[in-house]
This record gives structure tokens, C-alpha cells and sequence, in this order.
């Protein structure tokens, strides 16, 4: 095709083809999100612990970390308040104490990094590898999470672990 021949097309058919082609090629790039499944609608898990949402508290990644014999652990969880209120949690460990935390409006509160007495669970009768029953209750609802125990000796919980 030579000049000649398309100074012979008339210009409003030269316009139409092209933006007809670039129509085609936007929806034709484009539209792979049509049929494809969007990972985001469903968040999976990608750590050891366990989460769950009580009342207007984010409870994100629960897990105990215990030494080798597994009588003490700390608990090392995430507390968010999605609310606009003050939210009282009370966070209570299968066969030990309860721990109670009061969390401000839209606040943000990580228990058990560093291992402190708040975090401690005594009487823990739960083996490393095994899942614990942890019951959170907010704003008069409940949750029993299975939690994992594990130990120091996994990597990111070296400092986790509670003093002996």
C-alpha cells in the first residue's frame, strides 16, 4: 500500500478504522478480568495464627509461643478496634486466666511483643504443634479461635518465647 492509496481512503473512513482498531484493542486487553476470579474477594491466611473479627475488634494472627515443656506461653496477638467506641476484650486461653485489654477508637494493640506479665499464660495444657481453644469476647460477642502452640525454636518466634 502506497500513499497514493491511502490519500485515496477518504479521512473520516481512515478515522473510523482506527478508532474502531483501538476500541478492539482496549477491550480485547483489558477484559481478562472478565472471566479471571479475583483473589482479592477471599483473604486467605498467610501466617501461623489464627484471626477472626469480634464485634467491631480485628483479632489478626493469635498465636502462643511456648517453651520446650509447653506449662507457660505467651500469647502474641494483634487487637484492632474498627469501631468508633471505646471496645473492652477480654481474651481467655482454654485452662488460663483471663487477660482484659480496653481499646480507644479505631486503636491498634499488639499483645505478647515483648513478652510481658499481660501476655503470660500459665497452666497452658496444650503440646507444641498442637491447636488451643482461645474464647474472645466483644461487645457481647464471642469467638473460640483454635490457636496454634508453638515454640521458639521457629525463627520469627525466637524472642517470643517466655522467660524462664
Amino acid at each position: 500500500m502506497s500513499y497514493r492509496t491511502l490519500s485515496r481512503i477518504p479521512l473520516f473512513r481512515r478515522t473510523v478504522g482506527a478508532v474502531a482498531l483501538a476500541a478492539a484493542l482496549t477491550g480485547g486487553l483489558t477484559a481478562c478480568d472478565l472471566f479471571a476470579p479475583q483473589d482479592t474477594l477471599d483473604i486467605e491466611e498467610a501466617s501461623v495464627g489464627s484471626s477472626a473479627t469480634v464485634g467491631d475488634v480485628f483479632v489478626g494472627n493469635a498465636v502462643l509461643v511456648t517453651s520446650d515443656d509447653g506449662a507457660t506461653a505467651n500469647l502474641v496477638v494483634t487487637l484492632v478496634n474498627q469501631g468508633n467506641d471505646t471496645q473492652q476484650v477480654e481474651i481467655v486461653p482454654s485452662g488460663g486466666q483471663s487477660i482484659s485489654v480496653s481499646l480507644d477508637p479505631r486503636d491498634t494493640q499488639q499483645l505478647g511483643d515483648p513478652p510481658d506479665d499481660e501476655s503470660l499464660v500459665s497452666d497452658l495444657n496444650s503440646a507444641p504443634g498442637s491447636l488451643t481453644t482461645v474464647t474472645v469476647t466483644s461487645g457481647g460477642d464471642s469467638v473460640g479461635l483454635q490457636v496454634p502452640v508453638v515454640t521458639g525454636a521457629l525463627p520469627p518466634y525466637g524472642t517470643l518465647t517466655p522467660a524462664p
